[in-house]
């Protein structure tokens, strides 16, 4: 009788163990995971207003992950839409900085060559 118990409560706990699955990830976890990968290629990290958001969206994705874990997958894609957000504006932040660089050589090179014919 006692074998009987303990295994009825064995297969219990093992069909509830199977019938528990993790919420599946929202799609725009992926869209989160790309736009990191892509401010981090621009060279986010070396930018400091750049690094700032950078480190939002790694701290929005991991909060989000939480999320995902215990279930709140509607909160979750929130902190994923914030984090794309943040590392689209850390690459732009990057590409900005990059123009800016690009337009003041470029108008040293007139000014230089406006010197020259004068």
């Amino acid at each position: 009788m006692l074998a009987r118990t303990a295994l009825v409560i064995a297969c219990l706990e093992l069909a509830g163990c199977a019938a528990f699955r993790p919420p599946a990830p929202p799609p725009e976890l992926a869209g989160a995971r790309a736009a990191l990968r892509a401010a981090e290629r621009e060279g986010a990290s070396a930018d400091r207003r750049a690094a700032m958001h950078l480190a939002l969206a790694r701290s929005e994705l991991a909060r989000a992950r939480r999320r995902i874990s215990v279930g709140d997958v509607e909160g979750a894609r929130w902190l994923l839409r914030r984090a794309e957000v943040d590392a689209e504006l850390a690459a732009l932040l990057v590409r900005e900085a990059g123009l800016r660089d690009a337009a003041g050589r470029t108008l040293d090179q007139a000014s230089a060559l406006a010197e020259g014919k004068e």
